[in-house]
């Protein structure tokens, strides 16, 4: 099987270490090329071949040579180098200007630039013609660039298409004061509706999405989740005192508001003693304000980001692993359909998951459909919360255990690939005029 992809970012484990593309195709039976819309080299064991286009090429086109190049490199040769030999790098001055078009109208200039650009289709169909794809896999949040691309491919190859989005590509449950969001997105809900024809299957981490997907386009969808490592048995491990919490991730979406209400609470629940301790690990820049809001006591540390190694000896050493969103509404209308990829390896980690979340959050549904989680939905429930557990830390010991069982039941890395091999085979045998499938025995695994 060949298939061929077509993404945003690069693919790249240095940059992106929780990457769900390598979760999911490591091992995988199938060749793998890849068209990708971003600066920067590709790392990963699993993908050899490549189409890289930019922003700074696209702005170029515009008025000289059309952008896009092919290239090929080697896996041991994406280990071994920061930048692959034909990689265009990524240009810091542009790139950055691009990234930081984040209002309306700027951003509306960068999608004129994606639309109005001139592609190298020549190179681009030798590519195509060169791999002959039997499958194009499409893993990304729908834009305008990524569908004007996805159809000049679909004239390129007569493979069927399948996508995968982990976000609120067009639904109207949005939160915006601008005009131009709204005309913006009216005119692409109104494209998508089109363009979502191009697919045979539709992934999504979100059960409520791929519903809504299948009953407003009639395509077929199910749910698709990343994998994690479960090969081993669950180890019971004894609760510190005082209880270890942690946080590994990003501070936006106002999470960090999440976090400072965690804090609030922890500083209620020690004022006799250290009964639980905090430790935050992000990435991010943390402010002033985060550091006043969140720093309220000596029970509360953050940390600079840890590689994934360090993590997971964070993780064996801790009791108790946040997954926190922000209650505000513009913020749990922006995450609703997510699912953090981090989830799974939460599960993973030995530690019981405390979830805090908006109710009709995908990855807090999900966790408390399986019981594989405590699930805090409301910002004053925080407080009883961690007193419980405080008062009860064997409740951490059996949560634990729950996580993991659901880890090993629903996401070892042979079912998730199992999942990715049927759909596609399954689109293959219509494509080429097969015995048909019906449709709703995906839509009924969700």
């Amino acid at each position: 099987m060949k298939i061929l992809i077509i993404a945003d970012e690069v693919w790249n484990d240095r940059i992106h270490g929780n990457n769900v593309l390598t979760n999911w195709f490591t091992g995988f039976d199938a060749e793998f090329a890849e068209v990708y819309c971003s600066p920067g080299a590709p790392s990963n064991p699993v993908c050899t071949r490549y189409f890289q286009v930019t922003d700074a090429m696209m702005a170029k086109s515009l008025m000289g040579k059309r952008a896009g190049h092919a290239f090929e490199t080697e896996i041991l040769e994406m280990q071994a180098s920061e930048v692959a030999p034909a990689a265009e790098p990524i240009p810091e001055k542009f790139y950055s200007t691009m990234k930081s078009l984040a209002g309306e109208p700027l951003r509306a200039v960068r999608d004129m630039i994606w639309l109005t650009g001139r592609y190298n289709q020549e190179a681009l169909k030798k590519i195509i013609d060169d791999f002959q794809p039997d499958v194009v896999f499409c893993p990304r949040l729908l834009s305008p660039k990524l569908m004007r691309l996805e159809k000049i491919i679909s004239k390129m190859t007569t493979a069927p298409f399948v996508a995968f989005t982990a976000d609120d590509e067009a639904s109207m449950m949005q939160v915006s004061y601008s005009p131009l969001y709204w005309i913006k997105r009216l005119l692409f809900r109104s494209a998508f509706k089109n363009h979502v024809k191009l697919y045979k299957h539709y992934f999504t981490f979100s059960a409520e999405q791929a519903c809504d997907y299948n009953a407003q386009y009639d395509i077929s969808t199910s749910t698709l989740y990343k994998s994690g490592d479960f090969s081993h048995n669950f180890v019971k491990k004894e609760v510190n005192d005082p209880i270890k919490l942690v946080y590994a991730g990003r501070l936006y979406c106002n999470r960090w508001k999440t976090l400072a209400a965690v804090a609030d609470a922890l500083k209620v629940i020690n004022v006799d003693g250290i009964r639980m301790t905090l430790d935050i690990y992000t990435q991010e820049k943390v402010t002033d304000e985060h550091r006043k809001e969140i720093l309220t006591s000596e029970a509360v540390k953050i940390h600079d980001r840890v590689s994934p190694q360090e993590l997971t000896e964070i993780y064996r050493e801790a009791d108790v692993a946040l997954h926190v969103e922000s209650f505000e509404k513009k913020y749990r209308y922006a995450t609703r359909v997510s699912f953090s990829t981090k989830i799974i390896d939460l599960m993973s980690s030995t530690c019981a998951i405390l979830a805090i979340c908006w109710d009709r959050h995908a990855g807090f549904q999900y966790l408390q459909e399986h019981d594989a989680a405590f699930c805090v939905d409301e910002v004053t429930k925080i407080e009883p919360q961690l007193l419980q557990l405080a008062m009860q830390p064997e409740l951490i010991t059996e949560y634990a255990r729950k996580a993991w069982n659901c880890g090993k039941q629903n996401h070892q890395r042979e079912l998730i690939q199992d999942e990715l091999m049927n759909v596609f085979k399954r689109i293959m045998q219509q494509h080429k005029g097969g015995a048909l499938i019906s449709d709703n025995s995906d839509s009924a695994k969700l």
